[in-house]
């Protein structure tokens, strides 16, 4: 089969003779294979250089004037002639053909009907093929072989041998020689359009992983020899054109990953799945720190060879990101546990302080002391609380005690009320023997005994002018001298002071003095009374319901809300105190497991305005005489909850008109 649009000179000094070859020549055999190692040799840039070399090689030792390799297009006429030889003389052809419009007998018969054309002389041509003989009269050929060759179930190129100056005939030997011969050349071909795809798809599936950091390797698992991209040498810190192997790649992870890494190659190999991995770097001289790789085994050739195939990717920024947010979420998780144990602490005071009357709660209002207790309490200055009694200023001072430097050690307790004046000094700051009538030995004051610690000083206002002055001289210079002695004792110690009264009133009356007044009040906290904090009394009430119901053995699963309520409406006067006292009381007339409270005066009792001072104190002293049923001495009583003697209590009782028989 051949080509005609153009003809290029003819042949010069030839004579028209017929010839007949019966064989093929008998070095043709060795040249084919020689070929066929050669095409199997031939890289992409290097095979069309060896099929036209094969092609000058092979047709003249047949003595064939012209050939080639043409390639024909699945559904089109116009056939391409991809590789051709021409001896000296020979009349060139178009690259390009139209078959139906030049040789459409020749296209049916060859690539419709697949069959072989073998012409020996141009009159062989059967009347049908007129156009195709005048087509190669038009070329100067005398005798023409064309054979399809496929793949598939299609005509994918034509081997086509002319000659020019001679008829011939085509044995067959000679016809199976060229169609091996050509069928070689397809061969090679193909495998160099299936290697162009694949570099394609490689060269793309590389743009995309560089595109995304990643960088391609595959990983011989019978040599250990890895074939990397440019990316993934990065990665690892390997040169350009430096030899990888699974030696070389282990070196530069650490130590610590290497068991991890073997074991996942390992895993990979023996079930075919895929598996990720990530390990840390040695210094690969790329700035890479930790990578992640990601493959699975594939098996290629006719051998089946094993590959581990992957990508990798440098992941040293989210690691690095991640051990940050660790450290954070380990820091948030410290804190966590600080306030826990401050929680924990705080419930625990508040605990042991319940036994004694006395708790905190969770109003507005107390959060508020709360913030201030936090402020104030690492900071060694000296506080100064003011409010009710019964409102938890003992609690206060403890929490402020054990939340400051000096909170591992026990705080000094002084009620300056609970003592006669005279002996408040002594108790301060010590005495030598015989330095009063009845000082029969020395004592210790409680500045030294709480040096390194806390002096909490309850009802200040009671203290006697004399000792104020020397209370000064502590807080100002951290010394004393005791009592009958005149040797200075220097102490480190901080002050709490707590009061019931108004301090101001007091300094503005001449009963405290108005610097020391000044040196206590330098942080100054006001503790509000349960009446202006009415939300804390459910949460207080159901502390002492589980107190008492413990103690007692009883168990209170319901408090009536209209009982609630009343709790909430009254006013108070003792506090804290007086609702434990209450609940205690309740808690004993109590037989099921509803509370049976007994019931109080509503809130229309708290103290009226514009009233007088002798008016509010005879209330209040009634109202603690009803919460202690006239109970005036001994635990829970009513001097106690007032907390002045009951010679005292008496006293006033009498001075404002109260007869505690008739209470």
């Amino acid at each position: 089969m051949d080509v005609v649009l153009c003809s290029r000179g003819s042949a010069n000094g030839t004579t028209n003779r017929q010839q007949s070859f019966m064989s093929t020549p008998p070095d043709l055999h060795r040249l084919t294979a020689e070929i066929s190692a050669r095409m199997v040799r031939s890289t992409i840039d290097s095979l069309d250089e060896d099929i036209t070399q094969a092609l000058a090689e092979v047709l003249p030792a047949l003595n064939i004037d012209r050939g080639g390799l043409i390639s024909v297009s699945n559904g089109s006429p116009i056939a391409h002639v991809e590789y051709a030889w021409y001896s000296d003389g020979s009349t060139e052809v178009s690259r390009d053909i139209n078959l139906v419009e030049h040789f459409p007998w020749v296209y049916q018969r060859l690539v419709i009907q697949q069959r072989i054309m073998s012409i020996s002389n141009l009159s062989d041509f059967p009347l049908e093929a007129a156009v195709d003989r005048r087509s190669h009269e038009a070329i100067g050929t005398k005798s023409i072989l064309s054979i399809p060759l496929m793949i598939g179930r299609r005509v994918h190129h034509v081997m086509v041998v002319h000659t020019l100056k001679t008829e011939r005939t085509w044995p067959e030997e000679v016809v199976e020689q060229i169609r091996l011969i050509g069928e070689i050349f397809v061969s090679a071909l193909q495998r160099r359009e299936a290697e162009l795809a694949l570099k394609v798809t490689g060269d793309r599936l590389e743009l995309a992983a560089r595109s995304a950091g990643c960088g391609m390797w595959e990983l011989d698992l019978e040599t250990g020899v890895f074939w990397i991209t440019h990316k993934a040498r990065e990665h690892f810190g390997f040169g350009k054109d430096q030899h990888v192997t699974m030696m070389e790649v282990m070196a530069r992870i650490e130590p610590e990953y290497h068991a991890l890494v073997l074991a996942k190659i390992e895993e990979a190999r023996r079930t075919g799945g895929e598996v990720t991995v990530k390990y840390r770097l040695l210094d690969a001289g790329a700035g890479s720190s930790w990578l992640v790789s990601r493959g699975r085994v594939a098996e290629v050739g006719p051998e089946r060879r094993k590959l581990l195939v992957g990508v990798t990717l440098d992941i040293t920024e989210s690691m690095e990101m991640e051990q940050r947010l660790q450290d954070k979420v380990r820091e948030i998780e410290e804190l966590k546990r600080q306030l826990e144990r401050e929680n924990e602490f705080l419930r625990k005071e508040a605990g042991a302080i319940v036994e004694q009357g006395e708790v905190l709660g969770s109003s507005a209002r107390m959060r508020e002391v709360m913030t201030q207790i936090a402020q104030v309490a690492r900071t060694g200055s000296t506080v100064l609380l003011q409010g009710e009694t019964g409102t938890g200023k003992g609690l206060i001072a403890q929490t402020i005690h054990r939340l400051s430097d000096r909170g591992s050690r026990p705080m000094v307790k002084v009620n300056c009320a609970a003592l006669p004046g005279a002996l408040v000094e002594s108790e301060l700051f010590g005495r030598e023997k015989g330095a009063f009538t009845g000082a029969l030995s020395k004592q210790r004051g409680r500045f030294e005994l709480a040096h390194g610690s806390t002096l909490f000083l309850d009802e200040i206002t009671e203290m006697s002018l004399e000792t104020q002055a020397k209370l000064l001289r502590v807080l100002q210079d951290g010394e004393f001298e005791r009592l009958g002695s005149p040797q200075t004792i220097k102490v480190d110690v901080r002050v709490i002071a707590a009061t019931n009264r108004n301090m101001e009133e007091e300094v503005e009356h001449g009963r405290f003095r108005r610097d020391l007044y000044y040196r206590l009040s330098i942080f100054p906290i006001m503790i509000p009374p349960l009446r202006e904090r009415p939300e804390d009394i459910p949460q207080l009430v159901w502390e002492f319901v589980s107190e008492f119901g413990e103690r007692m053995g009883k168990k209170i699963r319901r408090i009536a809300s209209r009982d609630m309520e009343t709790l909430q409406a009254y006013a108070w006067p003792g506090n804290v105190r007086e609702l434990r006292n209450v609940i205690e009381h309740s808690l004993i007339v109590t037989a099921g497991e509803t509370l049976n409270l007994q019931r109080l005066t509503p809130s229309h009792n708290v103290i009226e305005k514009g009233r007088s001072l002798e008016d509010m104190q005879r209330q209040y002293i009634l109202s603690v005489l009803k919460s202690t049923r006239n109970r005036i001495k001994g635990a829970q009583g009513a001097a106690e909850v007032l907390q002045m003697k009951p010679s005292t209590l008496y006293s006033r009782m009498r001075k404002l008109g109260i007869i505690p028989e008739r209470v």
